[in-house]
């Protein structure tokens, strides 16, 4: 579910840093049936900005080690995923996004795959001082009606956001971040069916400091509704100057081509 909060790095004026580190803590909680589904999944990360570069460090994942990297280069486009216990690297292309001309025509062209998402964000005006930065309260309401292919549902992100850029691994161009199918997504529709948003408000601007997202499938769990929640948090934050030397495959791995397919990390 943390792939949702692709969606949380997003636009508008903020204040441009070189070098960023954020120690982030996710935990998930799912209302599912299955015991094992319903204990909370604790999972730590430190993310890194420098220029162009992007780096991501699993490092815990309920209380065990998770030595998982990612390193990405967003002009050139391209990666490296790194299992340092295993001593182990492949390199991938960073994923790319449609322009916003590019999704009309697809959603022209598969119309019956074309799932209609209503979205909506609110200002609250509060505010409040997060590691010295200004943070605005904005809450999103998305909202996917039941039809003969999606049993439908909601989502609600409510959280924090700071002006400051974030850290993104994905590399979002500029288009991406004002298209509410990036700068929100949704986890209530998937392949082959296609969102088409339908987004008022303000999008979610800045650095998410502190966010909740609960998503509430319909009727998922043998009929009765299904509810996962994913609370994001920064633990810390520092516009430190990072060495590049952090952004460069280390020596001595061995390539895998194989390394982690399929897994949540890295799919491409």
């Amino acid at each position: 579910m943390r792939s949702l909060f692709i969606s949380l790095f997003l636009l508008c004026p903020v204040l441009l840093l070189a070098d960023t580190t954020v120690t982030i803590r996710w935990v998930t909680t799912d209302s599912h049936k299955d015991a094992k589904a319903q204990k909370a999944a604790v999972e730590d990360a430190i993310e890194y900005r420098h220029g162009n570069m992007r780096r991501k460090d699993d490092v815990s994942a309920n209380g065990m080690n998770v030595p998982i990297s990612q390193i990405a280069n967003c002009q050139s486009r391209t990666g490296f995923i790194l299992d340092l216990s295993a001593r182990q690297y492949r390199s991938y292309k960073v994923v790319s996004f449609a322009a916003p001309e590019q999704i009309k025509q697809y959603l022209s062209k598969n119309s019956q795959n074309v799932v209609q998402v209503e979205s909506h964000t609110v200002d609250t005006g509060e505010r409040r001082v997060i590691f010295g930065y200004t943070a605005k309260h904005l809450i999103t309401t998305t909202k996917v009606p039941a039809s003969r292919t999606n049993k439908g549902g909601e989502e609600v992100m409510d959280g924090w956001f700071a002006d400051h850029e974030g850290l993104d691994t994905e590399c979002m161009p500029d288009y991406a971040r004002s298209e509410p199918i990036y700068a929100i997504g949704t986890g209530l529709v998937s392949y082959p069916q296609v969102p088409e948003f339908h987004h008022s408000g303000p999008l979610p601007s800045g650095l998410p400091l502190k966010v909740t997202l609960r998503i509430t499938q319909f009727g998922a769990d043998n009929g009765a509704n299904r509810t996962i929640t994913v609370e994001k948090t920064v633990e810390k934050i520092s516009d430190a100057p990072i060495k590049p030397a952090l952004f460069e495959l280390p020596k001595g791995l061995r390539e895998n081509p194989r390394l982690l397919r399929g897994s949540s990390v890295s799919t491409r």
